[in-house]
């Protein structure tokens, strides 16, 4: 009897350990669940902000960059607007104007000429008739053939002198494209790197000031005081060259444009 009782009792507390295991395991499993519907949930509430923000900057960069190419391209307009591109405009107009010269030359090359044939000096004849020389006018056309020839020569020449006008012509206007887009980039580089450089003046700036406290404090060495201002000076020269780099780039669109810089971004 007593080996039946503890053999139950053995037997109850194998099924009260065996209930607790189940329960643990679909609690683990309740949890990892949970865990993975609280990690998709937080994925699917910061993807779309990580996607709006990145089309958001791509929206940003693609107005800047349509604002560039209106900008350039109004730049290139006055420069081509310039004397110096405006002058092979009338140049061509010099080079057709000869040519509808030169066509019409051979006009000025021919002579015309008439003669009367007078018959006042005219004897009668035995028969009491008079003689008559016909015809009694003559007209006559004066073509002087070697003038008409160098004359096509000329006009040959001044078409091919065209040509070269308009090649002269449409290479420089590339050339002042590509040099006004060059100094532009150049202008739009620079000012962007002024931008960082002026901030790490400021963080040397802030950085030598507290270590020159510091030293007057006696908590900082000479050496250390020394190396902040040193490191403080070379970036405020590295802003000064930027700054004169970007005036020179500026002096040079103005030159090409004809105008102030900031009348052309009006």
């Amino acid at each position: 009897m007593k080996n039946f009782n503890a053999t139950k009792k053995i037997f109850l507390f194998a099924s009260i350990g065996m209930y607790v295991s189940v329960l643990h395991a679909q609690s683990s499993q309740l949890m990892s669940a949970s865990n993975i519907i609280q990690q998709t949930q937080i994925i699917a509430d910061t993807t779309p902000q990580r996607v709006i923000a990145n089309q958001s900057t791509a929206q940003n960069l693609m107005a800047a960059n349509v604002e560039d190419t209106i900008m350039e391209n109004r730049l290139v307009q006055l420069a081509l607007a310039q004397p110096n591109y405006e002058q092979t405009m009338h140049q061509q107009k010099i080079f057709e104007y000869q040519l509808k010269k030169q066509r019409n030359a051979w006009l000025n090359l021919l002579t015309l000429s008439t003669t009367y044939n007078d018959q006042s000096f005219a004897k009668p004849e035995n028969n009491g008739t008079t003689a008559y020389v016909y015809p009694k006018y003559f007209i006559g056309v004066n073509i002087p053939l070697g003038l008409i020839a160098s004359n096509g020569t000329d006009v040959k020449i001044t078409k091919e002198s065209e040509l070269i006008a308009k090649s002269q012509q449409q290479e420089l206007a590339k050339q002042i494209r590509a040099s006004v887009l060059i100094n532009y980039k150049e202008f739009k580089a620079n000012e962007k790197l002024l931008a960082i450089q002026n901030q790490v003046v400021d963080d040397e700036q802030a950085n030598y000031l507290q270590v020159e406290q510091n030293f007057k404090n006696g908590t900082a060495t000479l050496d250390a005081y020394n190396e902040a201002s040193k490191k403080y000076n070379d970036e405020q020269v590295k802003i000064i060259n930027l700054q004169l780099q970007q005036d020179l780039i500026k002096v040079e669109l103005e030159r090409l444009i004809g105008r102030k810089l900031e009348d052309a971004f009006k």
